[in-house]
């Protein structure tokens, strides 16, 4: 998939609380430890869902967890 089709299709809408998801490896943990206004859900296995409400949060973890190859993303 293409780079900024993934970014696109991540930002693209919400869940039903408002927050933005990325699913990512667990060992995307180390590298947003920075980051406010984030939480960290286990959704089994090595997968993590890092949610954030800010729309500008979700693209800079989104930009720097591609680069390192730890999003999660199934293919159709």
């Amino acid at each position: 998939m293409e780079y900024t089709h993934i970014l696109r299709e991540l930002l693209a809408r919400r869940d039903p609380h408002g927050y933005y998801v990325i699913p990512a490896n667990d060992k995307a943990l180390e590298y947003i430890n920075g980051f406010e206004g984030v939480k960290i859900v286990n959704a089994g296995g090595d997968i993590i869902l890092i949610k954030t409400r800010s729309r500008n949060t979700a693209l800079k973890i989104a930009r720097m967890l591609m680069k390192r190859n730890l999003i999660e993303i199934e293919e159709a």
